[in-house]
């Protein structure tokens, strides 16, 4: 199979068709740098928290390529994408380093590089600091201009994996640091006060002396016989004569107004990142009732968007319009979150082999069990026959039910 971007892609966007030389695949690209992201995640534990949620359950959820229901182990695309994008990434570190840069960057690439047939051969991550999209003068396709060494590399839309957030152009995702700039700014400046407090906190003494008529000479040296003495007592206990009076400062650690911005901190990134404010730390409101309806909240409102883009991009940059008419398609397994709650997936497992639209195999394989022999059959709830039956002879139905309301034994029906 090879991919949509080979030479006649290239003609009809009005580029210069190119050969698959040294310097078009770019192969020092490989070599990222994620020097800001980095820096991004270590400088707000609370950005590093809600940017690793959202990465750690992106990555988590099984991704396969299907073709109709059935996934397709051995094929090329299931091997690359699902199982090893490249020779330094498992598809866990993937799809978390890519998450990772498009919530911190706002944008995140992955370069397709191909064989020599055009085939996918390598996923490679890019920075996507180096990464320009524009669009293409004369066809308005997007391109990617890719900045390496000085030398700008034009790559075109069809070559690229690109995800990014909110964006009001289309071409460029937005920074959500950049939106939470004021918050952050503000937030550490509050933290950088609260330590100067703390720092000040139960450092000082103040000693009272007699108006006694001393110089200031005798005064310094009154004040520093005691604190001589109150050293050499371990700062404990100290014998004061001649009237003086020693009182240590009394101030509060931290002003109780500054430990309210934490908190407001909290609630505007995780209203940024759209994500429940106790995965952040704030449990002032969770309760277990609205716990699980914001734990519903994430899936759909922040997760499945991620996961819609995500399966589109794939979709459309790996699989050429015969694979997709052909019914070949990636797709993310959302019920894999909800394995993590034992009664809520024994609840949903059962309502749907009573429902007719899950054969017990289905839910056995799962769960990691070995298939029935009598497993491959859609049920009905009523008594669990085989559906087909049900359809077929409605009368067993009846007369099972008739048995039942009048006890009548199966000898005497």
């Amino acid at each position: 199979m090879k991919l949509p971007f080979r030479k006649k892609r290239a003609e009809a966007s009005g580029a210069a068709p190119r050969e698959p030389t040294a310097a078009s695949r770019a192969p020092a690209l490989r070599q990222v740098h994620h020097l800001r992201a980095d820096a991004t995640l270590r400088g707000s534990e609370l950005i590093y928290a809600a940017v690793s949620r959202i990465s750690s359950t992106m990555a988590s959820l099984p991704m396969h390529l299907y073709k109709g229901w059935e996934i397709q182990s051995a094929h090329p695309l299931e091997q690359l994408v699902c199982r090893q994008p490249n020779a330094n990434f498992t598809r866990f570190s993937f799809v978390q380093t890519m998450e990772a840069l498009r919530n911190t960057e706002g944008n995140a690439y992955a370069l397709i590089v191909p064989d020599n047939l055009g085939a996918a051969r390598r996923l490679d991550i890019l920075d996507p600091t180096y990464v320009t999209p524009a669009l293409h003068p004369e066809t308005g396709e997007i391109w990617y201009y890719v900045t390496l060494d000085g030398e700008r590399r034009p790559i075109p839309g069809s070559s690229m994996i690109a995800l990014k957030h909110m964006s009001g152009n289309g071409l460029k995702g937005i920074r959500p640091i950049d939106v939470l700039r004021g918050s952050l700014d503000f937030d550490r400046q509050t933290k950088e006060l609260s330590l100067d407090q703390l720092d000040g906190v139960n450092h000082g003494i103040m000693l009272t002396v007699p108006n006694t008529g001393l110089g200031p000479e005798e005064r310094a040296r009154v004040v520093q016989d005691f604190f001589e003495a109150y050293e050499q007592s371990d700062r404990k206990v100290v014998v004061l004569e001649g009237g003086l009076q020693a009182t240590t400062f009394k101030q509060d650690a931290v002003d109780s107004q500054l430990l309210d911005v934490e908190k407001i901190t909290r609630g505007r990134v995780a209203t940024v990142y759209m994500i429940p404010p106790h995965m952040l730390g704030d449990y002032s409101s969770a309760k277990p009732s609205t716990m699980e309806q914001q734990m519903m909240e994430y899936l759909t409102l922040t997760i499945m968007p991620i996961v819609a883009q995500w399966e589109a991009e794939l979709n459309r940059k790996l699989l050429t319009p015969a694979d997709l008419r052909a019914g070949y398609t990636f797709r993310f397994d959302m019920d894999e979150i909800a394995r993590a709650d034992l009664v809520s997936r024994a609840n949903a497992e059962q309502i749907a082999i009573r429902g007719g639209f899950k054969r017990p195999n289905e839910v056995r394989a799962s769960e990691g069990l070995p298939p029935d022999p009598y497993g491959d059959r859609l049920m009905t709830s009523r008594d669990l026959i085989p559906l087909e039956i049900a359809v077929e002879h409605p009368e067993m139905l009846l007369g099972a039910a008739g048995a039942s309301s009048s006890g009548e034994g199966r000898d005497e029906a």
